[in-house]
């Protein structure tokens, strides 16, 4: 199949940027032309004779949109790499009236879990639920951990990093020699509590093999890949919600937003070296059924050889 996705701009190659050019290389590697285009191509590529085409987002949808405003000359595919209903602005009426006319024409709409489903099921389109797999699928087991907590994620409200920097607070009064530390950019605070350590961005790969579990209290997730990253390494996750399903299937564990309930989570798992390697075990189990990369771009070939010319 002749596969092209539009991509308005790579230029900050992370994010939707790199589950993008991973989906058009694994797509590539199963025999497929798998293109991945950027705006300044989009006049030329559109011509091309696609069997499918891809739009990575409503930025995408609607240039696609504007240059064919009653159909599109191709099945097309609508991805969305964020809950579908935050691309919906407020006051942005002639823009969401767009959105919504142009996914009205989509073949199919693709979110990345089962609950964003009713979300777009109203446009009458096919929706198909994929998510995404971790880049670190092929890593060796890590060594013995280290008293180490991570959680990678930029600072913002949404990311929670108040709470958890109060909870290991709490919990490290129990648990003196352990470290929480937290990557990302974003408006970190001049001063951490003893023990909090800001690592700022960077590959995590190091970080996983490290570290005894994750920490992840974010409030707000499309799909959360470090929830993932962190499972293919065999460490486990205290969470405020069981996003994709590890903690269902004993690879981690949900406690209470709030500081000293998630406490109590970290104590747990600080405490008993042997549960955070069982759950660790059955976090990689169910991540590599069920997110590995194999799994994701055969639900994609399967989808899109099922809509394709």
């Amino acid at each position: 199949m002749r596969i092209g996705i539009y991509k308005d701009t790579l230029a900050n190659r992370r994010g939707a940027d790199v589950a993008v050019l991973n989906l058009a290389d694994g797509l590539g590697e199963r025999g497929h032309v798998a293109e991945v285009f950027e705006k300044g191509a989009l006049a030329e590529k559109v011509r091309e004779p696609w069997d499918v085409v891809i739009a990575t987002g409503t930025n995408e949808l609607l240039d696609l949109a504007a240059i064919f405003p009653k159909k599109f000359p191709w099945p097309f595919v609508m991805q969305f790499h964020t809950p579908p209903n935050r691309q919906f602005k407020w006051k942005r009426f002639v823009r969401n009236w767009r959105i919504r006319r142009a996914l009205k024409r989509t073949s199919v709409i693709q979110v990345l879990r089962e609950e964003f489903v009713p979300q777009v099921a109203k446009y009458g389109a096919q929706v198909a639920v994929i998510g995404n797999w971790s880049k670190y699928e092929n890593e060796p087991p890590p060594p013995a951990p280290e008293k180490t907590i991570i959680y990678p994620a930029a600072w913002n409200k949404d990311k929670n990093q108040q709470l958890l920097v109060k909870a290991f607070e709490l919990a490290r009064k129990n648990f003196p020699d352990w470290t929480l530390e937290l990557y990302g950019n974003g408006k970190i605070p001049e001063k951490l509590p003893y023990g909090v350590k800001a690592m700022g961005y960077c590959d995590l790969r190091e970080a996983f093999r490290r570290c005894a579990f994750l920490a992840f209290p974010s409030l707000d997730e499309g799909f959360p890949l470090t929830v993932t990253d962190a499972a293919v390494f065999g460490k486990p996750a205290v969470l405020v919600k069981d996003w994709i399903g590890t903690c269902a299937n004993g690879g981690g564990l949900v406690v209470p937003n709030d500081p000293k309930e998630f406490a109590l989570g970290l104590k747990l798992l600080m405490g008993n070296a042997a549960l955070v390697a069982t759950m660790g075990a059955e976090a990689r189990k169910f991540c590599r059924q069920k997110y590995s990369r194999a799994e994701i771009l055969t639900r994609w070939e399967e989808l899109l050889k099922e809509i394709g010319r």
